[in-house]
């Protein structure tokens, strides 16, 4: 056993090394002695100053240690983010404004303008996307619904067939009206088709984020491998996903600015990007508001193919 002197003892005494075993206690006494004097054990140290300092960090050991202990208490589950994620606040309802930009490699651009509305159904969402302009595109429309034991339905309307198709599973990896975006990535996904796991923290853009990886389901479809977020950790809105095939990573979505609209977190500038062509698809939010009592019959298709 090391040597103490009368004064060492008093200190350990001081200090939360007296409920550790009295072995395990000089040695990381004399351990950070090392540290602060440069000195070898089992040499105890004449020097006030450096007792004070020790005697000081010594003291907030036990503050650090609860901390950190609180800390992995609170950390969530996957499981719980990727749930937080899907119930979200985003109003009872809501209409919107947004110009969508698709950007080509040399910065080249087209706009388009579009309304979309959004209502709760219960537990599930109905959305409905018209497109204003230009004229080539005008009157296009695109509904969605959201289902419990099924996939979701979504039909796309086009002005010059004068009807809605229906889009199946086997095109859900197809470009939605030749943004950046896929007809999968038009709906939410549901917690339960995906294996989460939390990666760690990071922070982008200066938000403390979780780093949410979900990988799909052998029974659930999809054209991608996995998918890796970037969540607020206060908010938990998904600022970063990156999109996976064969190992890598080919689109990525960002936030580019969001803001606290109506008290609620929302995207008011988001860019999917394809890694593989360069290609961009930008989302800015003109004119958005909540709880304005959409009327439910906006969400049938019937009204989808009335243009």
């Amino acid at each position: 056993m090391i040597k103490t002197s009368h004064n060492d003892t008093e200190l350990l005494q001081s200090t939360f090394l007296l409920k550790l075993p009295i072995e395990k206690a000089e040695i990381i006494y004399y351990d950070l002695i090392i540290l602060i004097g440069g000195r070898k054990r089992p040499m105890c140290i004449k020097n006030i100053w450096c007792k004070k300092l020790l005697t000081s960090f010594l003291a907030l050991v036990p503050v650090l240690l609860i901390l950190t202990n609180t800390f992995a208490e609170q950390q969530p589950s996957a499981e719980y983010i990727a749930q937080r994620i899907y119930d979200r606040d985003t109003g009872h309802d809501s209409h919107a404004i947004v110009l969508m930009k698709l950007i080509e490699k040399d910065g080249q651009s087209r706009v388009r303008e579009m309304e979309i509305w959004r209502r709760d159904f219960g537990e599930f969402k109905k959305t409905l996307i018209r497109f204003n302009s230009p004229a080539e595109i005008r009157g296009t429309g695109f509904l969605t619904w959201e289902n419990k034991s099924r996939d979701d339905d979504q039909y796309l309307f086009l002005p010059e067939l004068r009807r809605s198709r229906r889009i199946v599973s086997s095109q859900k990896d197809q470009k939605f009206v030749n943004s950046d975006f896929t007809y999968e990535d038009m709906q939410r996904r549901r917690v339960e088709k995906d294996i989460h796991h939390l990666l760690g923290s990071k922070i982008l853009s200066g938000f403390n984020c979780w780093v949410l990886e979900s990988t799909p389901k052998p029974s659930a479809e999809s054209q991608y491998e996995k998918f890796v977020a970037l969540v607020t950790r206060d908010s938990y809105v998904p600022i970063q996903i990156d999109y996976y095939k064969h190992g890598r990573v080919v689109k990525r979505y960002t936030v580019l600015n969001l803001q606290k609209i109506s008290g609620i977190w929302t995207d008011m500038v988001a860019e999917m990007a394809d890694l593989r062509n360069q290609h961009r698809t930008v989302l800015e939010v003109q004119k958005i508001s909540y709880n304005v009592n959409v009327d439910t019959n906006v969400f049938s298709v019937r009204n989808l193919e009335k243009y």
